[in-house]
């Protein structure tokens, strides 16, 4: 209930062969965030930025870029 008040545009990022933690937390995140994007990183372990072969630096520019473009909210 309490992700459901957040309003700010969220980047959901989950490797999905971390150990930690199933892959249907950030899902269910996900749906609870109401201007969530979720991004599954394939053979992503526990803390898939880190990874050198994974862009995220692109990927959260992207979003971010994508953010800066919209109209503001009222």
């Amino acid at each position: 209930a309490d992700l459901a008040r957040v309003t700010a545009p969220t980047l959901v990022v989950h490797g999905d062969r971390d150990i930690f933690f199933p892959v249907d937390i950030p899902v269910a995140m996900y749906r609870h965030l109401p201007k969530a994007q979720l991004w599954i990183v394939p053979n992503g372990e526990h803390v898939p930025i880190h990874d050198p072969l994974v862009p995220f630096a692109d990927v959260a520019l992207r979003f971010l870029s994508a953010r800066a473009d919209a109209p503001p909210a009222r």
